[in-house]
């Protein structure tokens, strides 16, 4: 019962919080931006590959970008790039091991894309995922710094991360603070987690400003459920964004190994938010991995925009 009553608390807790913001900004006469868009794109090449539904059962490194509370366990190091066109790349890296009795993680996201604006009139860029995809005369950076901890407490894994968050703009950059914080537990074959992410003050330039976009997101997964000579897993995960959309990820994969230390991955999943995209975003990806080295591919294709594809190298101990 006392952990029950403690998971409800949590809930109701992020919840209340996610729910503020949203009364908050309707109830305000001037519209500011939400972004910016680093914060809102996959980012882990497993998830990409899943319809951005985080693997809870069964978390690496980039776990530090999605929910803060399950960065114990084994020691793993992740990097990746990913690239939307022609035009815009991320690029990325997350190591996470265990650490004064519960787990530490750290991570760095940059993104690099192309866009039109008045160098003489520094502001802030408002870009969306969609428009990654197109070119402009100017370019703009996005770089996220995070570290995170988490620890177990009355048998529920919680967690806490903050990122350092900036843009860069015609040669003007501004710098904002963040936290992100989340609650994971096991039942039966399934984990499931909660997170609230984006919780801090705004990015400004000159004088436009840009309100972070937070999310709270419940999810659930599970590994390695053995069928035949096959190991399938899968997650979903349901997300509430502070600018009132919903965004719905659903994914699985199957593992096929012929020899004990190689294993071969085929993933699959489906991304949908109605106010961002035309359509669903139906994601794929393949992997290997040989005893503690991986190698991971994913890719997606929004509608109207383009094909994205990502590519990750990662160890594990």
């Amino acid at each position: 019962m006392p952990r029950l009553i403690t998971s409800l608390i949590f809930t109701f807790t992020i919840f209340g919080i996610n729910q503020t913001g949203i009364h908050g900004q309707t109830n305000s006469t001037t519209i500011v931006p939400k972004g910016p868009v680093v914060l809102d794109l996959p980012a882990s090449t497993r998830s990409m590959a899943m319809g951005n539904a985080f693997q809870l059962a069964d978390p690496t490194s980039d776990v530090l970008f999605y929910n803060p509370s399950l960065l114990s366990g084994p020691t793993t190091f992740e990097m990746a790039r990913q690239t939307f066109g022609h035009n815009s790349s991320l690029t990325q890296m997350s190591a996470k091991t265990e650490w004064w009795k519960g787990g530490i993680g750290i991570g760095i996201q940059s993104l690099t894309y192309a866009d039109d604006f008045n160098y003489s009139l520094p502001s802030i860029v408002t870009q969306s995922e969609y428009e990654l995809f197109q070119d402009g005369r100017n370019r703009i950076s996005e770089s996220v710094a995070t570290a995170g901890y988490s620890m177990s407490l009355a048998g529920i894994d919680w967690g806490i991360s903050t990122k350092a968050i900036e843009q860069g703009a015609g040669g003007s950059r501004n710098q904002s603070f963040a936290f992100d914080f989340g609650g994971s537990g096991q039942l039966g074959i399934f984990t499931f987690g909660l997170a609230h992410q984006n919780l801090g003050r705004k990015l400004r330039i000159g004088n436009s400003q840009m309100t972070l976009k937070n999310r709270t997101t419940l999810g659930a997964a599970f590994n390695d459920w053995i069928l035949g000579p096959l190991d399938v897993g899968g997650s979903a995960a349901l997300s509430k964004n502070s600018d009132g959309s919903v965004t719905q990820s659903i994914g699985g994969e199957i593992s096929w190994w012929p020899v004990v230390g190689r294993t071969f991955t085929a993933r699959f999943g489906v991304r949908n938010n109605e106010q961002e995209f035309r359509s669903a975003v139906l994601t794929f990806g393949i992997a290997f991995r040989g005893d503690a080295f991986g190698l991971d591919y994913a890719s997606n294709e929004i509608e109207g925009a383009g094909h994205s594809h990502r590519l990750s190298i990662s160890w594990r101990q």
